[in-house]
């Protein structure tokens, strides 16, 4: 009996102490300067096949490892390398537990000029990469349309697929699962930079600062962020502070063939000093007399100021001022025939000659200055509190060309092109004419002179609404106007990260945002003229309204408008925004996850500062108030196969509140809300593979999202006789009502609710290190993203009549979500040699780009009458697509060490579609002219898209100087 207890007791032991054979080894991995997390860094135990990459929270683990001393090997991009012991201990306390050991590791930043080559583009670990080569930020915020299409640009982190696709496919205007920008966050130094009226980030308003931008990290798609509630698409978060930029001296100048010619910029940082306190200065320009495209200009500066104070080791202070004046010359679409007839299809049709200089009509100037206050109070190892107040002021303005009783004068207007000329012979002649003269493509400025000096005497009697006032002179016939933004807002953000155990994280957060738009325009430049009346011209066609006057504020009758006047209409808006989030995060051995939610509360208040003659009771004053309470819930599990391989998914859902814009039916005119307007809802699940090995990574992830329930607010007009409102169902009656189903011309809004779309696909990225000099990288994008719903659609007209009518419902489902191609590659080599150069070949795909779609001729009332076995019907429902198109792109760069390591010379090249491809289609819609059938537009012929090419080849040159 004894024998056998004692045997019984000696093999407990044994079985506790084999256990105890197995220990784990986890640490952290952060900057040595500034504390903050190295994600995607690689520990190696030398010697074994135990390899792994940190978290995002710069976290590492090797669960079961044996007892013994290890050397852990620890390398990131930008760092040097380092080198710890430590031993792992058995645990024969017969406890059962196996021993923990934790590390924490702080790499000091490479001073050596190959980080400045070895990776050109962002990364999520805060640490300062390379130039960016083939396209940046500047390139970015200086497009036509570069809101919504470059918003990956800036969360390109060190994810592969997001590297190639947010540089690689910039050209094509690639959108990340076709997300519009409003769905990927971005803060900057702590505060939110998603304009609160369209959810978009206008690069602009830091544009020209990539020295001081280099510092961010950023999360991909669903995944967790401890700084934000990210929702579906990810978010960046820029660290602009002081003390985490990189001690130093550098200017460097840029010359290209793209949007601007030249860039020079200088900044000057201290590093962290004796005292605690840490300064940094950056300035640049950005200039060209003419871009890419002709009769364009850049002129831009940027100025940056950052200063920190530390308090001890727990406490910094940092106060942050930027802003980026800028004023370019714009370039639109056009129809083909235009490009044909020109010879070019970089066609622009917004410039003409006057005095012998070329002159753009509509030119855009912003300039938003903002100033931040950050605190930063990191408290021990467990817990970190971020608080963010900001402010923002400044202007925003977009000149064109305004007429009033006079012809339109672009020189691309529908109703002058060739094929809308029934007369074949004339048409002919006429193409001929605009062939071999440029100057009748272009704008003829001096006929809007003559025009408005010899040809428009006028005499106003009454005017300003005073009895007895009389003007008299040359009424402008031409203007250039400017339309206004102005801007100011001002919030405050704050997160938190708290550590329960090294298991177990809390992130939380909370943000306020108050923002005032005030829109207005003011004449820019009366064209030789005297004065213009602020009067609306469709409000004076004989039958357009019946209303008494067309005065845009009935309170000053014939107003009288001088250059520098406000005049057309002039409103504020009102946003008012909170939200707070909470979210924890857990990792076990082989699984980590995080569950988050999030509420929040929108208003919306329009308010009318003029008194308009077509619904003087509906605009002036302030509305009521909308309210919106959303929510947000979203998860995700990570499955750890070994420390290399992981699988994971998430999901959420959630509510959003419908933008401004969509909100008010006409907010230029007057109150009106949308009828029973509602929050849209999100849902979307993603998964995916994961891989990070020494020499290969790579994504695979399937996405599947849902939009429900969205409001749309588009602009319709009607030149040619409005069938569709003779054919549509008045369900909304004023007292004027049927003066108004018959009209001639008309502007208005169409509202579609009810818009539903899904986007699904599959994105991957790839890299493999194939030797220690060769990198052979590749992405794919394969989506489809369509509306599955046919939206009901109301037509709000702007000449007075206060209700609605309907076509009917929009026949769009299964239509695809224009403005992105749904289908995307890139293949990449690139070479790093030794002696600090480094050069890349990269082969770049699209496809599936949609054209945008007029909704109005995929209703009932448009359509009614045709047979849909013709040619007509199919050229008339059917949604057309660019072409498939790729692009060839070449980067190279070199550095040198100067005087023993004291300066570092920099130089980089790219050229973008070395191949000279200029018949690349980056957007195209449908011709508002054709919007509307009539006895003269049912042929094909008439029905035509308005188009934009992406840049043949173009290149980029810097050259930049460090010590």
């Amino acid at each position: 009996m004894v024998q056998k207890f004692l045997s019984t007791t000696l093999f407990i032991c044994l079985a506790q102490w084999a256990f105890a054979q197995n220990a784990t080894l986890r640490g952290k991995v952060t900057d040595s300067e500034n504390n903050t997390p190295i994600a995607d860094a690689s520990v190696t135990l030398q010697g074994t096949v135990y390899v792994a990459a940190t978290e995002a929270d710069g976290t590492f683990e090797f669960p079961n490892l044996k007892p013994g001393r290890y050397t852990a090997v620890f390398s990131a991009v930008g760092y040097l390398p380092q080198e710890q012991a430590v031993e792992l201990k058995a645990d024969i306390s017969m406890s059962g537990s196996a021993e923990t050991k934790n590390m924490a590791v702080a790499l000091q930043r490479d001073q050596a000029p190959k980080d400045e080559i070895a990776a050109p583009t962002p990364t999520t670990a805060p640490v300062p990469p390379a130039e960016l080569p083939t396209v940046t930020l500047d390139e970015a915020e200086s497009e036509t349309e570069g809101v919504g299409d470059v918003a990956n640009l800036l969360h390109a982190s060190r994810d592969v697929f997001q590297t190639m696709s947010g540089f690689g496919w910039f050209a094509f205007r690639f959108r990340e699962r076709g997300y519009d920008g409003s769905n990927f966050y971005t803060l900057v130094n702590g505060v939110p930079f998603n304009d609160p009226e369209t959810g978009q980030t206008f690069f602009g308003e830091f544009g020209g600062l990539n020295d001081v931008l280099r510092f961010r990290t950023s999360t991909v798609g669903m995944d967790p962020a401890e700084f934000a509630f990210s929702e579906i698409g990810g978010a960046t978060l820029i660290d602009t502070r002081a003390s985490v930029q990189r001690k130093q001296i550098r200017a460097s100048y840029a010359i290209s063939n793209r949007s601007y010619r030249h860039r020079a910029m200088v900044t000057a940082s201290t590093g962290l000093m004796p005292g605690g306190w840490a300064f940094t200065l950056s300035a640049s320009r950005r200039w060209a007399q003419e871009g890419y495209v002709p009769g364009t200009f850049f002129d831009a500066y940027s100025y940056f100021l950052s200063a920190d104070k530390k308090f001890g080791l727990k406490h910094t202070l940092n106060l942050t001022v930027l802003g980026a004046p800028t004023k370019r010359g714009r370039t639109a679409d056009s129809y083909q025939e235009m490009f044909d007839i020109a010879g070019s299809n970089f066609y622009n049709p917004l410039w003409g000659y006057q005095n012998g200089e070329k002159r753009n009509s509509q030119t855009t100037h912003n300039h938003q200055p903002t100033a931040i206050l950050r605190y930063d109070w990191k408290s021990g190892e467990k817990t970190n509190l971020t608080v963010a107040v900001y402010g923002q002021t400044g202007t925003n303005g977009f000149t064109r060309i305004n007429w009033f009783n006079a012809n339109n004068p672009a020189p691309d207007y529908n109703r002058r092109l060739p094929t809308t000329l029934l007369d074949t012979a004339q048409a002919s002649a006429w193409a001929s004419v605009l062939a071999a003269d440029e100057s009748a493509r272009q704008i003829d400025w001096h006929a809007l002179y003559e025009a408005n000096r010899h040809s428009n005497y006028d005499v106003i009697t009454n005017a300003n609404g005073t009895a007895g006032n009389t003007v008299s002179g040359n009424r402008s016939a031409y203007i250039i106007e400017d339309q206004r933004s102005d801007n100011t807002e001002a919030g405050a953000n704050m997160f938190f990260t708290h550590a329960f155990t090294p298991r177990f994280l809390m992130n939380g957060g909370a943000t306020y945002q108050w923002y005032k738009g005030r829109n207005f325009k003011v004449i820019d430049d009366l064209l030789g003229g005297d004065f213009w009346v602020d009067r609306d011209f469709f409000s004076s066609i004989s039958g357009q309204t019946g209303l008494p006057g067309g005065d845009n504020d009935t309170r000053i009758p014939n107003h009288i408008i001088r250059e520098g006047d406000v005049f057309g209409y002039n409103y504020n808006e009102y946003i008012g925004r909170t939200n707070a989030w909470a979210q924890g995060q857990f990792s076990l051995r082989r699984i980590q996850g995080f569950v988050g939610v999030e509420a929040g509360r929108t208003t919306l208040q329009r308010e009318g500062l003029m008194q308009n003659g077509r619904f003087p009771n509906q605009s002036l004053g302030k509305s009521e108030q909308l309210a919106f309470t959303t929510y947000g819930v979203k998860g995700g599990l990570t499955y750890k196969l070994n420390g290399r391989n992981y699988l994971y998914a998430n999901a959420y859902q959630g509510t959003r509140a419908p933008q401004f814009r969509n909100a008010f039916v006409q907010p230029r005119l007057r109150n009106k809300t949308v009828p029973g307007l509602e929050m849209s809802t999100i849902r979307s699940v993603e998964g995916g593979y994961l891989i990070r090995a020494p020499r290969f990574r790579a994504r695979v992830t399937a996405y599947l999202t849902d939009f429900l329930d969205e409001t749309e607010n588009i602009f319709m007009n009607a030149q040619t006789g409005g069938r569709v409102l003779r054919n549509a169902q008045v369900v909304s009656l004023d007292e004027n009502a049927d003066a108004y189903l018959e009209v001639p011309i008309f502007f208005g809004a169409g509202i579609l609710q009810n818009v539903n779309r899904r986007h699904m696909g599959i994105e991957a990225g790839a890299e493999f290190r194939m030797t220690p000099a060769w990198i052979l990288s590749g992405a794919a994008s394969v989506g489809r993203y369509q509306y599955t719903s046919r939206p009901d659609m109301l037509v709000a007209i702007d000449n007075g009549f206060s209700g609605f009518v309907s076509p009917g419902k929009v026949y769009q489902k299964n239509f695809y979500v224009p403005r992105t191609p749904q289908t995307a590659g890139s293949i990449s080599l690139k070479h790093e040699n030794k002696r600090f150069w480094f050069a890349s070949l990269t082969l770049n795909y699209m496809d599936n780009l949609w054209y945008d779609f007029d909704r109005a001729r995929r209703t009932g009332a448009y359509t009614l009458g045709l047979d849909n076995t013709t040619p007509l019907w199919r050229t008339i429902v059917d949604q057309q697509k660019a072409p498939a198109a790729f692009t060839l792109d070449v980067f190279a760069g070199k550095s040198w060490r100067l005087y023993n390591g004291k300066y570092f010379l920099y130089f980089n090249a790219g050229v973008n579609n070395i191949l000279n491809d200029k018949n690349i289609i980056v957007s195209g819609r449908e011709s508002y002219y054709n919007a509307y059938r009539n006895q003269y537009n049912e042929n094909p012929r008439f029905y035509s898209h308005e188009l934009i090419y992406a840049f043949g080849a173009n290149y980029f040159i810097s050259v930049a100087i460090r010590m």
